[in-house]
């Protein structure tokens, strides 16, 4: 985290709205509209990394719209609802970090399971503009790992580009 935070109060509302749009937008349904939504919250250089069943890292636009048609595609993500949990964002000048976790909530099979997590990003301002240019997710310890793994394991049958 960083040592200093100069953000006004302002600033951290603009980054607090990428972070709730970012969880509704995933929410929000799938598609190119939806994919072209999403790709504006972040910077076209940013990287996205993802740690949990797998490890994988998407880079630019394009990448940002293929890990959300992975998600959309491979996922139940129509039985899913994304919600914020608690958050910290400080920095100073064009540049701030932001520290939250994230909650996912899900019926399936009449069996009531909430993955949980974190996300580390780093937000910079360009002209004006807040946007994200590095997020990392990480999965708890506690991550129901048999619950998701059928899904990965079909990725490759069930993927499609929106």
């Amino acid at each position: 985290m960083s040592e200093s935070n100069d953000l006004t109060a302002i600033e951290r509302f603009i980054i607090f709205e990428q972070l709730n749009l970012h969880q509704r937008y995933i929410d929000k349904g799938w598609g190119r509209e939806q994919a072209a939504f999403y790709n504006r919250l972040y910077w076209p250089e940013a990287r996205f990394y993802v740690n949990d069943l797998r490890t994988s890292t998407f880079e630019g636009p394009d990448g940002m719209k293929q890990m959300f048609d992975y998600a959309h595609s491979v996922f139940p993500l129509d039985k899913w609802f994304h919600s914020m949990g608690p958050f910290e964002i400080s920095g100073s000048g064009n540049r701030a970090e932001a520290h939250w976790r994230w909650t996912v909530s899900w019926r399936a099979e009449h069996v009531g399971t909430v993955s949980t997590g974190t996300y580390d990003d780093i937000f910079e301002r360009r002209d004006g503009i807040w946007k994200c240019l590095e997020r990392t997710s990480r999965t708890d310890p506690n991550w129901p790992t048999d619950l998701f793994q059928q899904f990965v394991d079909a990725a490759d049958t069930t993927f499609k580009a929106s």
